[in-house]
């Protein structure tokens, strides 16, 4: 299970699926709740950022089943997450427990839980950032160049796109289709990711249009804003001021973020 956790730490979810699917594991629940986990970054890693919260919200309530005393994030008077307002659909979120002693099933469980809390505290990074834009960009772009980064930290910049093997199921095997689509630089699919990021915050939002893939330069005009926004962020992850000092970070989120700041 280790292997697991380790490739999920750095952001490989498909090694991660592809243990998960060929290997017989002793812990089938853990495996089960990292399988979501995978599940979830790889549905980042194509514009959906609705579903891959969801999906890890899932995952935190599961493991919080078999382990009922993990802490979880405290919740305001109004049932919203006191760091995250008006997420849509709030689901279970995972805060961090003490670190054990290395070593153990505590060591392995407390991987898990901050694997969690790790991609569950980007994606409420991510939801802040909609309303932190500069004056020269409009709202539409700003949402459109934030789901531009989204494509450099999970697709462009991470080596398993350029060597991956045969997905290991249907559902994987779609996702990889959307990230061709991506990689090739279609059009359609920055637009249909920049709505769904655009629709967290905003859910009667209508879907982006022509005219702001235009305005924002197309697609070398919106890799430069993009690659600008991503330099001005502090190394990853991005998951807020209390972020422990040996909190992984994804593989591919360093190299872009490196890239951008070599630009």
């Amino acid at each position: 299970m280790i292997g697991v956790i380790e490739a999920l730490e750095l952001g490989n979810w498909r090694k991660a699926s592809r243990i998960l699917h060929e290997a017989e594991l002793l812990d089938a629940y853990l495996a089960t709740t990292l399988m979501r986990v995978a599940r979830a970054m790889s549905y980042r890693a194509i514009g959906e950022h609705s579903r891959a919260w969801t999906t890890l919200g899932g995952a935190a309530l599961q493991l919080r089943r078999r382990h009922p005393r993990l802490p979880c994030l405290a919740v305001n008077e109004t049932g919203q997450i006191d760091d995250v307002p008006s997420w849509p659909g709030e689901v279970e979120r995972l805060a961090l427990p003490p670190k054990p002693a290395a070593g153990g099933d505590a060591e392995l469980i407390f991987r898990a839980v901050r694997l969690i809390w790790r991609e569950q505290q980007e994606l409420s990074e991510l939801f802040q950032r909609i309303a932190e834009r500069s004056a020269e960009l409009t709202p539409a772009t700003h949402i459109l160049v934030l789901a531009f980064v989204e494509y450099m930290c999970w697709v462009r910049h991470d080596p398993a796109t350029w060597t991956r093997t045969a997905p290991v199921d249907e559902e994987a095997a779609a996702v990889e289709e959307r990230i061709d689509a991506l990689r090739d630089g279609l059009r359609a699919e920055f637009l249909r990711s920049a709505t769904d990021l655009r629709r967290l915050r905003y859910p009667s939002a209508g879907e982006m249009s022509l005219m702001v893939w235009s305005n924002g330069g197309k697609y070398n005009g919106l890799q430069r804003l993009a690659i600008r926004e991503l330099a001005r962020r502090p190394e990853p992850p991005w998951a807020g001021p209390g972020k422990p000092a040996d909190c992984p970070s994804r593989l591919s989120s360093v190299n872009a973020w490196q890239f951008a700041r070599a630009a």
